[in-house]
């Protein structure tokens, strides 16, 4: 292996792990505000305990790099219904610079899919795109 490519793959893997962060972040803050808007409704128990679900899992992924039960196969169809329905928030696209990596969409859900994969996690591979 050379050092090029050991290099490439730890970067990959940082990427990937911080998309993972991300998500569960976002997941979140999600979570927390579905349970502030559901004070003094009738869900807002549950709303409560969906809170301290994500809450738990982006603990567990931060302090143990685990991410147990069905999560990783959540976040993979996270990544990559974000890539198929588009961003918002997305930059213009830049022409493309065969030395570096793209950070669109359909990278970020392709490199974190692998990752994903190679941690032994069950991910499938989705129909329409082979890289993921």
């Amino acid at each position: 292996m050379t050092d090029d490519y050991q290099q490439r793959e730890e970067w990959r893997a940082a990427f990937a792990q911080q998309v993972i962060t991300d998500c569960l972040g976002q997941w979140l803050r999600s979570a927390n505000e579905a349970a502030v808007a559901a004070v003094g409704t009738e869900h807002a128990a549950e709303s409560a305990r969906l809170a301290r679900q994500a809450k738990d899992k982006l603990t567990r992924w931060r302090d143990k790099g685990d991410l147990g039960g069905d999560t990783a196969a959540r976040i993979a169809d996270a990544v990559v219904d974000r890539m198929e329905h588009g961003e918002k928030t997305s930059p213009p696209p830049e022409k493309a610079d065969e030395s570096f990596p793209s950070f669109d969409s359909g990278y970020r859900a392709a490199v974190t899919c692998q990752w994903l994969r190679d941690q032994g996690y069950d991910i499938p591979t989705y129909p329409g795109d082979p890289e993921l």
